[in-house]
């Protein structure tokens, strides 16, 4: 995956944590330096605006399946506290 897709990957990713469904959407990439960038979304519905920091290596070399994990469980982390899915 490259940069440029990565915000509009993000954009409407939907995803359950516990009894909930989460939305993401109106993510924003940030330039930090020129191989990182700051990752901020809010979580529709909510006033929760996770934050992450991506290498652009990292972006570049990850599937959108293992992109979609990261920003899952971050924003999972982030509403819920809890850092491990329950069985």
């Amino acid at each position: 995956m490259n940069v440029e897709e990565l915000v509009p990957f993000t954009n409407g990713l939907s995803f359950a944590a516990g009894p909930h469904t989460l939305v993401l959407d109106h993510a924003r990439l940030r330039p930090v330096t020129s191989d990182e960038f700051d990752m901020s979304f809010r979580v529709a519905g909510t006033d929760f605006v996770p934050r992450l920091r991506l290498s652009r290596a990292r972006i570049e070399k990850a599937t959108p399946e293992e992109l979609g994990r990261i920003v899952r469980q971050v924003t999972r982390v982030a509403v819920t506290g809890l850092r491990h899915r329950r069985s």
